[in-house]
């Protein structure tokens, strides 16, 4: 299995320059190819899935993806009360003093977590249970969970070192 630094190079080659052309696209368009705001189904999430995957590693099967979330505002109490949670969530407010949200997050069955994501309810995270998907920035493929994890933490570290500070990166580990 790759090393650290094997993956820290991957990460900076392939995802951040996906993720900062993602971002630096012009706003004014409403959605894109990889939007999961409207008509979003399983046979959508498998198509935009897909168009993430070059067929040069067929057996690697767990993923690190990387989404843009829409921006809304929430009360401190309507947040514990959704998430059932009992302490103030910092989150929140760091997320809400931003103009970008990005979560990322691992899946091995990656159709089925982005919809859950896109559903924005019960069985996403609670990040995306407050901020619903929006669109799919990235999805970079690993060949064993251990590594797919680790990938997950240093992908948010190192966006979180290269993008701005009016972005927020959210990860769940």
């Amino acid at each position: 299995y790759p090393g650290e630094y094997e993956i820290r190079e991957d990460i900076q080659n392939e995802i951040v320059p996906r993720v900062e052309e993602e971002l630096n696209r012009p706003s004014n368009v409403d959605c894109t190819s990889n939007c999961l705001c409207h008509n979003v189904d399983r046979q959508r999430v498998a198509e935009i899935v897909n168009s993430f995957s070059d067929l040069s590693h067929p057996n690697w099967t767990d993923a690190v993806y990387v989404i843009e979330c829409k921006r809304r505002t929430v009360s401190q109490k309507s947040v514990r009360e959704e998430l059932k949670l009992q302490n103030r969530c910092r989150w929140i407010e760091q997320a809400q003093r931003c103009s970008r949200l990005l979560y990322v997050g691992v899946s091995k069955h990656v159709v089925n977590r982005l919809n859950q994501h896109a559903a924005a309810q019960g069985s996403g995270a609670n990040f995306t249970q407050m901020f619903p998907a929006a669109r799919v920035l990235s999805i970079e493929w690993y060949q064993a969970r251990s590594v797919a994890y680790r990938a997950e933490k240093l992908t948010a570290a190192i966006l979180d070192e290269t993008t701005d500070d009016r972005v927020y990166i959210a990860q769940p580990g």
